[in-house]
């Protein structure tokens, strides 16, 4: 087959920018619904994910040059349950594209409003799932506190990990139309927590383009104002955070986990009241303090008549004092620290409600909970005195206390910590910080009350053994090291708060020191967690990986490693369509560790998150490095192609480096059909400034290097014969074959015509869509893949091409290869539109001057346009000349019985327009046909195409005519001998065309056969003696024929 030699050509002109929801409102019902704005309430049926609604058939040849069932991911499935979300995030990246904005400031606006965007989609999903699923999600909460609440009963520390119910969405089954679930909901959760977090992460990393770090530290610190000896100890610390930036940092990762806490949505309100009802005591007793262990004591003293406390060393005291079990001996007094000062125990009910008070205490401080909610919850259940001992007799810590030290956005307001005073007092918290650490490592209380001692003094070992997540791992961390660092600075520039000997006496917990080096404290800590026993499952789950990420600071490096294990898996077992090989780099995890690519969701998260970390300025290389981070981008396009949703491919093609956008458009369009759909492409890559041209170049070079077309075995010409031994004696000895040009079209046939079709929709673009669909002629008539020609022809005819290129070019439509009218000029005017008596003998004689030179031109510009589009025509004719026999063929395989005569006539009428058809078509081939090439290369192509067929053509016309001259009038006889003229004639090079291919015998005997029937026909009298009715196209008729011997 001849090679496509595609060349690159000139640049699509660009036409003026519109938005993509303006786009979606100008289409045909093809296109996305966006009648409502992405913040609406949808109803809730709109939660069901969409159904896909892929009219095309989708290429096979993308993704991976093996079956086509393994494609790049397995994203068949789970792109028929596409939502709206997807087409959300697309409009809303479409209308603030950051890359439309005129300066760094109005860009980085842009941004952190489109990061708030997403947030608002995803938390829109959220507030419509959570109507959905109200009543299923109380429901899993109270199973699973009734769970701990049992836990708690046996004495155990609360139960179940919570990670194991967070939502794992990788490997779902998604079905066609699937409905939505609480996963759905807790996914949609955790989606809007990271959005969060990103925001909050991204304004440290990468703060407004006229930020003067110094200057904001510099206010922030003359605002807090100077430090004294009365100073409190909340004003060191608002200081303590403007000087340290990481400091702040840490404190803003941990104001968000205690926001995703508080709106998981186990209320503590639902918690406490699940923990009552769990409880062994009942409900309504919870505020009743230690009330059998109470009633247990009272009974020893009316037994002993003792008016005074119990001593727990009286004589036979301690094998009477015991629990409803008889297996502990009970406290004798009922303070706070009767319990660890006697090393005795609480009656079972009692233990039960001091564990679950200690636990919601927790829950409360892991919330975030202002002092006064803890309180007003102590107080209410007659425990004021826990209030004292984990606030210090005062309100010494409270999340909720914020203070604003600047206006810029890297500047956020943050809370002061667990322990850092808010009030006027000079009184340094540090030594009791150390006394919450000793509390918590005494070994002598429950868990959560240890955990809370714990946390206030910065302990990490006691905390861990009460946090069953990802969150509260990480939270215990965060705390510790922000407490650490505090108290480091104290030390060093309060060294009055924090004296030296007060700090070697009291321990305390050094996280600073050992966590290591600052700048890997936050990639190590998330490492540990993906292989603890308890968060390595969450720590996995995609969305926690991404978060991972993000609080780690390495999302770049993430991205890079996400796109090798994204080729690995493209590329496992057949080569990539869209993804390069990544052989010879290696990944220290398995593919299995990253993302996988049939987890849409994730896919679409980490995708916006890239080109937002890329319109902040992130920079991702070049080489492989730019094309791994890319792969991320093209497997979201990919799966964009699956779904369905091909309106939103150029969006997001167009923010790929120019040669990976040309490289995926090539690919991923080919499946496209619908011809306003086409358009729909084309308008939308040509707006966001992809080079059409060099697309559908590019589209066309991968099907032919597919299919290896370019390959010395396809570029060879193979002999071309369509003619077959006639048993018919009316034939001339040969015929043409039945449905010759009927064969199955080829898929890479298929895929070439369909990707040229594409061209027709260019404006203007004249010479290189007729340069390309001459490249396709002479490939398909070269292989003699006839069938694939016909395809092409009756697909892209050449009127339809130039009607609408034309309209581009002049104005208005118009078929070049019909002629040009006289009466017409370049638009149109007839020139009788206005009335000649009104018209001077002057206006009128400049009127027909500038008629003649504008008629004049437009046939100069026809004629160079048909010079640039004459191959194409040419070879367009030959295919038609085919088509032609092939309908003759078909009509004369009709040929009826002598007993219907009316039958018979039709027949005839029919067979009567077949041949006209033949000689409408063969005409043009015998006349200067394929004689003008381009350049010197067509020149040979055209050579051997003239060899091959007009050989062929020439004898299959003169057996046309001489079956005519049989069924139709014998003069057809002497058309098939006017031909031998036509052969002859000096400047015909048809005669040239047999030589070459050693069949001018066979020539000379068609006309020789011809001869004698026209002679036997006249012998038999089957014409009349004198001059005949019809003649031939030449004027000629039989009676010269008459011969007389």
């Amino acid at each position: 087959m001849a090679p496509l030699d595609l060349n690159s050509f000139a640049d699509a002109s660009h036409t003026r920018r519109r938005s993509f929801a303006d786009q979606f409102e100008a289409q045909s019902t093809d296109s996305l619904d966006t009648t409502e704005d992405s913040t609406d309430h949808f109803e809730d049926d709109e939660l069901e994910s969409d159904q896909a609604d892929v009219t095309e058939t989708l290429s096979p040849l993308l993704l991976t040059s093996g079956h086509f069932e393994q494609a790049l991911h397995p994203l068949r499935v789970a792109a028929d349950r596409v939502g709206r979300e997807v087409e959300k995030f697309a409009e809303k990246l479409d209308t603030l594209n950051p890359l439309r904005q005129r300066g760094p400031l109005q860009k980085y606006d842009v941004v952190f409003e489109l990061l708030d965007s997403y947030r608002t989609i995803a938390d829109d999903a959220v507030k419509r799932l959570q109507k959905r699923h109200a009543s299923e999600y109380e429901q899993a909460i109270k199973i699973r506190w009734q769970r701990r609440a049992y836990s708690l009963s046996l004495g155990l520390s609360g139960g179940d990990s919570e990670s194991d119910d967070r939502v794992d969405r990788t490997n779902r089954d998604a079905g066609f139309g699937e409905q939505t679930t609480v996963r759905d909901l807790e996914y949609w959760r955790l989606e809007t927590q990271t959005w969060e977090l990103l925001k909050s992460v991204l304004m440290f990393q990468y703060p407004r383009p006229n930020h003067d770090a110094s200057k904001a530290k510099a206010d922030s610190l003359s605002s807090i104002g100077h430090v004294n000896k009365y100073s409190s100890e909340g004003k060191i610390w608002k200081r303590f955070l403007a000087e340290d930036d990481l400091a702040r940092e840490r404190q803003t990762i941990l104001k968000w986990l205690r926001s995703t806490a508080e709106s998981s949505g186990k209320d503590v309100d639902i918690i406490t009241e699940e923990l009552e009802t769990g409880g062994p005591r009942g409900k309504s007793l919870w505020r009743t303090g230690w009330l059998y262990t109470k009633e247990a004591i009272k009974a020893q003293k009316r037994l002993r008549s003792w008016p005074q406390a119990l001593d727990p060393d009286s004589p036979g005291l301690q094998s009477t004092l015991r629990n409803s079990d008889n297996t502990e001996g009970l406290v004798t007094q009922l303070d706070p620290d009767a319990v660890n000062r006697q090393g005795l125990a609480l009656e079972k009910q009692d233990q039960y409600f001091e564990r679950a008070t200690w636990l919601v205490c927790w829950e409360m401080i892991k919330r975030g909970k202002s002092w006064n909610q803890i309180h007003e919850w102590c107080q209410d259940r007659v425990d004021g005195w826990r209030i004292a001992s984990i606030g210090g007799a005062e309100p010494t810590w409270d999340s909720s206390l914020e203070d604003d030290y600047g206006e810029d956005p890297s500047h956020h307001s943050s809370s002061l910590p667990s322990n850092a005073s808010s009030s006027n007092t000079s009184t340094s918290r540090a030594l009791w910080r150390r006394m919450c650490f000793a509390a918590a490592r005494s070994g002598h209380i429950a868990e959560h009350e240890s955990a809370v001692y714990g946390f206030l003094g910065g302990d990490v070992q006691t905390v861990e053994r009460v946090c069953q997540s990802w969150d509260e791992f990480l939270f215990a961390h965060y705390n510790s090291l922000l407490l650490s660092q505090f108290d480091h600075y104290l030390r060093s520039n309060y060294p009055d708060r924090l004296s030296t000997v007060v700090a070697h006496k009291f321990g305390v917990f050094d996280s600073v020191q050992y966590h290591g080096e600052p700048d890997l404290v936050s990639r190590r800590l998330v490492d540990r967690l993906k292989s603890h026993e308890i968060t390595s499952a969450e720590a996995q789950q995609p969305i926690k990986l991404i978060q991972s990420e993000i609080i780690a600071k390495t999302f770049k490096d993430f991205l890079y490693r996400q796109g090798i294990a994204l080729s690995k898996i493209a590329n496992a077992e057949a080569k990539s369509k869209i993804i390069p090989s990544a052989d010879g780099i290696e990944l220290e995890d398995s593919v299995t560790a990253y993302i996988s690519p049939s987890d849409y969701d994730a896919l679409r998260v980490i995708t916006h998150m890239l080109l937002i970390f890329q319109d902040l300025g992130m920079d991702i290389g070049q080489d492989w490095s730019q094309a791994a981070i890319e792969n991320i981008l093209v497997a979201y396009i990919d799966f964009l192609r699956l779904a369905g949703k091909s309106e939103m491919i150029p969006l997001y093609a167009s923010r790929l480096s120019q040669e990976r956008s040309t490289m995926v458009l090539g690919r991923v369009l080919i499946d496209i059909t619908d011809p306003r759909e086409r358009n729909q492409q084309i308008s939308l890559m040509a707006e966001l400034g992809i080079d059409v041209t060099a697309v559908l170049t590019m589209q066309l070079e991968f099907i032919s290097q597919d299919r290896k077309l370019n390959e010395p075995e396809h570029q060879k010409p193979v002999t071309i014969e369509f003619l077959e031994t006639a048993e018919d004696p009316n034939q001339i000895g040969k015929q043409v074959k039945e449905g010759f040009m009927r064969e199955q079209l080829s898929v890479e046939e298929d895929l070439l015509v369909r990707a040229f079709e594409w061209f027709i929709l260019l404006d203007g673009h004249w010479v290189e869509t007729f340069a390309f669909g001459a490249k396709l002629y002479k490939s398909f008539l070269r292989s003699g893949r006839l069938a694939a020609a016909k395809q092409l022809s009756m697909r892209m005819p050449y009127s339809a091409i130039s009607l609408a290129k034309t309209k581009a070019l002049w104005g208005k439509a118009i078929d070049i290869s019909q002629g040009f009218e006289d009466s017409e000029d370049e638009s149109g005017n007839d020139g009788f539109g206005e009335s000649r008596l009104t018209r001077s003998r002057s206006q009128e004689a400049s009127r027909i001057k500038r008629s003649r030179s504008s008629i004049k031109r437009a046939k100069r510009r026809r004629e160079a346009l048909l010079d640039l589009s004459r191959t194409y025509l040419g070879l367009e004719q030959l295919v038609l000349a085919l088509e032609a026999f092939e309908k003759w063929r078909d009509v004369l395989n009709q040929v009826p019985g002598h007993n219907n005569p009316r039958f018979s006539k039709q027949w005839r009428s029919h067979l009567q327009k077949a041949l006209d058809e033949v000689s409408l078509t063969v005409e043009p081939l015998l006349h200067d046909w394929l004689t003008k090439p381009v350049d010197d290369a067509e020149a040979i192509e055209l050579a051997e195409i003239r060899k091959s067929y007009i050989p062929e053509v020439v004898l299959a016309y003169i057996g046309t005519l001489h079956a005519a001259g049989h069924y139709l009038r014998r003069e057809y006889f002497l058309d098939c001998m006017d031909l031998s003229t036509t052969i002859a004639d000096q400047g015909s090079n048809l005669a040239e065309c047999f030589v070459a291919t050693g069949r001018m015998g066979e020539l000379v005997e068609y006309f020789a056969i011809t001869s004698k029937t026209i002679l036997k026909a006249n012998e038999s009298g089957g014409a009349k003696r004198g001059k005949s009715k019809n003649v031939s196209k030449q004027g000629g008729n039989l009676s010269i024929w008459h011969v007389k011997i």
